[in-house]
This record gives structure tokens, C-alpha cells and sequence, in this order.
């Protein structure tokens, strides 16, 4: 989805395109949060803020820039300020309560697990440039403009981050 008209709508006072926004954006600002949070209801107080923050600073945003980077700067910013006052852990308890009972979901549980565990072993800046290149589908140059590191440092990170993990997973396999 473009977002592009939604944003300008927004700025002109249009409430109504904030909910574009957000159906367009929910999933990414949530999977960012959770990579650098490590914990869903923290996160999903980060997706609701940060819509919040949209509202109020979209006179901030710049027409024809990129509508994703700028949200998701938004959300990565109010996780590192949720970060920074508390460390977390990613919670279990949810994917214990689900325990799956036949032998093909129960290995999918595991590997599940296993990803988990390796993604926690990672920095956060590696867990949030994983979570954003692998899962979301963002370009290595858009994720180097949303973490404001240069785009060899963030090429860098990505690719020791995918070491640990193939390096992590390889150790665990045996399991």
C-alpha cells in the first residue's frame, strides 16, 4: 500500500487516514518492537504509541519521503526509550500454553523455540536489522535510513547477526 496519500490526508486533518496508516503499518511497527523489546505486551504498547506519536507529529513529516522509515523511526525510537528503562525478556508463556500435540507441529515448536533463544542472543540493533531485512522485507538502504547507521554498518550487522544465528541453530539442532 502507498502511503503517500494517506500521509498528506493526515496532515490536512483527515483522522480517517490515520487507520490506513495504521492497517498498512501495524505489522511491521509491531515485529520492529518486539525485535527490540524482546517482550509482546511491551511491544504492543509500542504500536499503539507510536500511532499516537503519528498523529501528533505529522506536521514533522515531509511529503514524498519515505512514510515507512519515518513511522518505523518513530516506533524504534519509543522502544529505545521503553529499553532503556528496563531491560526484558522474551516471555514464554504463550508458546508453552500451546504445546502442540502431534510430531510435526511439536518439531515446528521446537525450531520455533530454538529461533527464539538464537534472537535473544543478539544485540538488539542485530535483532531490529534481522527482524526488519528477513521478516519485513525492507531494503538494506531503508533500514540503514530507519537506524541512522551508515549502509556498510548496517550490511555488517546483518551479516555477523545471520552468522550467530546459523552459528546458534547449528549448536542446537542436535536437540
Amino acid at each position: 500500500m502507498i502511503l503517500e496519500p494517506f500521509m498528506e490526508k493526515l496532515k490536512s486533518g483527515d483522522v480517517q487516514a490515520l487507520e490506513h496508516i495504521y492497517f498498512a503499518m501495524k505489522k511491521s511497527v509491531y515485529l520492529l518492537s518486539l525485535s527490540i523489546l524482546s517482550n509482546a505486551e511491551k511491544a504492543k504498547d509500542v504500536l499503539q504509541e507510536t500511532f499516537i506519536k503519528v498523529a501528533q507529529s505529522i506536521h514533522t513529516y515531509k511529503p514524498n519521503t519515505n512514510a515507512k522509515a519515518w513511522i518505523c523511526t518513530i516506533a524504534r525510537n519509543l522502544c529505545y526509550g521503553e529499553y532503556s528503562k528496563a531491560k526484558n525478556v522474551v516471555s514464554l508463556e504463550g508458546v508453552i500454553a500451546d504445546i502442540p500435540d502431534n510430531k510435526n507441529s511439536a518439531e515446528a515448536w521446537v525450531q520455533n523455540i530454538l529461533l527464539q533463544k538464537a534472537m535473544q542472543s543478539l544485540s538488539p540493533l542485530e535483532s531490529e536489522i534481522v527482524t526488519l531485512f528477513s521478516l519485513e522485507g525492507y531494503r538494506h538502504r531503508e533500514i540503514a535510513q530507519i537506524t541512522k547507521k551508515p549502509l556498510g554498518t548496517v550490511l555488517w550487522i546483518y551479516h555477523r547477526a545471520i552468522k550467530k544465528l546459523k552459528d546458534f541453530m547449528g549448536d542446537k539442532n542436535e536437540i
